[in-house]
C-alpha cells in the first residue's frame, strides 16, 4: 500500500514537471496566434544570459503613465496597466487600473515607483532572444540606428487577456533577423 502511494505521487511530480513548461510555452503560443498586435518604441541593448542565450534586452521609451490619482500604491504591487495607440501607430501606456478592466487592451505588470504624477512600470517583456552568435551583431545594427536623432526601433508586441509576447524587433523597419542577415 506505502509502495502504491510512493509511486503514485512520483508519477504526478513527473507529470507536473512535464505540465508546467508546456502550458507556460502553450499560453505564449497562443497569445501570438490569438493576441492583438501592438507597436511599442524601445530602446535595445545587447546582454547575455548563462542560462538562456544571447538576447536583446529592451528598454520602453515609455515606461510609464500618468497618474494623478493619490491613492496609495506600493512598490511591487500588480496593476494592469491600460493601453492607447497614437496617431503614428505606437502603444502607449495611458492609465493604471488595480483590478482586471472589462474591455481595452492593457497589460498585467507591477508598479515599479511613482514620481509626480508619473507611475513607472515593470514591464514584463523586456528580452528578445535571438540565436547565439546574431545577438551582438544585432546591438552593432542597433546602435548604428540609434545616433543622429534617429532612434527608429520598436518592438512588436501581441496582447491577450493581459499577457503580453515579444512577435518580433523592428530597427529602421525591417526586422533585426533581416538586417543581421544582410549585413
Amino acid at each position: 500500500m506505502k509502495i502504491k502511494l510512493i509511486i503514485g505521487l512520483f508519477l504526478f511530480v513527473c507529470l507536473a514537471q512535464i505540465i508546467t513548461p508546456l502550458s507556460m510555452i502553450a499560453n505564449r503560443e497562443l497569445v501570438l496566434k490569438r493576441g492583438t498586435q501592438y507597436k511599442f518604441k524601445v530602446a535595445p541593448v545587447d546582454p547575455y544570459d548563462a542560462f538562456r542565450g544571447r538576447y536583446v534586452a529592451l528598454r520602453f521609451e515609455e515606461d510609464y503613465c500618468l497618474y494623478t490619482n493619490r491613492d496609495k500604491l506600493n512598490s511591487g504591487q500588480q496593476v494592469y496597466a491600460l493601453i492607447n495607440v497614437d496617431e503614428r501607430g505606437f502603444a502607449k501606456f495611458s492609465g493604471l487600473a488595480m483590478n482586471r478592466p472589462e474591455k481595452g487592451p492593457y497589460i498585467k505588470t507591477r508598479l515599479n515607483y511613482i514620481s509626480g504624477d508619473k507611475a513607472y512600470l515593470d514591464i514584463p517583456i523586456d528580452r528578445y532572444y535571438m540565436e547565439e552568435g546574431a545577438a551582438p551583431r544585432a546591438e552593432k545594427i542597433y546602435q548604428q540606428h540609434s545616433r543622429g536623432g534617429k532612434e527608429d526601433a520598436y518592438a512588436i508586441i501581441r496582447i491577450k487577456d493581459g499577457l503580453a509576447v515579444i512577435e518580433s524587433l523592428y530597427v529602421a523597419g525591417d526586422k533585426i533577423e533581416d538586417l543581421v542577415k544582410k549585413e
